[in-house]
């Protein structure tokens, strides 16, 4: 009898241990799928892993445009190359400028036609923003830009499934200099953007507003002097074999 109790004892013990290893087993599944699924989780890319002391200027033209010609020369003097996000009506009011901003060697990304908000639309509207944004830049420069930026940077899981399927990059920013403000003063545009730079870092300007232009001078400069280096958006993101982190950081995958 007791011969018996052992040997059930034994198998008892690794029964239970099996049942442990398939329990646990189970959970690390259950893991990896809910990590596995947060890493898929689509967001913009706000900024990037960069760090080779890079970052992009960026500009979002929406309304008036008197303004384009300095901050042209500006950028011409500081030698710096923006990426300007341009609504497909203002492309359309202004085909002049927008043709200036491509013939001084900045680069052109797509803000929507009429700053719908996508949250506030359906997936056709979004689409047809998109779209006729796109035919109006294209008319007027000749491409089709890659690069997006929801207008007031709204974005929806439907939104970002739209711009995956369509192959544009969907893109937001780190640093917001909140220009558009009228309680800003340009002390307060400044100290904000220069305290708030990493690298790998997007900036938010918007022409047509009261600082701009005086702001960015002093700015370009002060981060040049603190050694970073402004490159257009598609020069700072990652094409391919990436991943979007949690806050919006775009980082290469490494082999």
């Amino acid at each position: 009898m007791k011969l018996i109790y052992i040997k059930h004892g034994r198998q008892f013990l690794i029964i239970s241990l099996v049942l442990v290893i398939v329990m646990m087993l189970a959970v690390v599944s259950m893991v990896k799928d809910h990590l596995g699924r947060a890493q898929e989780t689509l967001l913009p890319i706000y900024g990037t892993d960069d760090d080779n002391m890079r970052i992009s200027l960026t500009i979002n033209c929406a309304w008036g445009a008197d303004d384009i010609p300095e901050i042209l020369d500006i950028l011409d003097r500081e030698q710096v190359k923006a990426t300007f996000f341009v609504l497909g009506i203002w492309a359309e009011k202004n085909p002049e400028m927008l043709k200036l901003i491509h013939d001084r060697g900045h680069e052109i990304g797509n803000h929507s036609y009429s700053h719908k908000l996508p949250s506030r639309i359906s997936v056709k509207q979004m689409e047809e923003e998109i779209d006729k944004a796109n035919d109006a830049i294209e008319k007027i420069v000749g491409f089709r830009p890659l690069l997006y930026r929801a207008p007031s940077g709204d974005h929806t899981e439907e939104l970002l499934t739209l711009t995956q399927r369509k192959g544009l990059y969907t893109i937001k920013w780190t640093v917001d200099s909140i220009d558009w403000k009228d309680s800003m003063t340009a002390q307060n545009i400044i100290d904000r953007v220069t305290g708030r730079t990493r690298s790998g870092s997007i900036l938010l300007f918007h022409n047509d507003t009261k600082h701009t232009k005086d702001v960015l001078p002093v700015i370009i400069k002060h981060l040049k002097n603190e050694g970073y280096d402004f490159v257009k958006v598609s020069e700072l993101i990652y094409k391919t074999d990436y991943y979007i982190d949690h806050q919006g950081i775009q980082r290469g995958k490494r082999g």
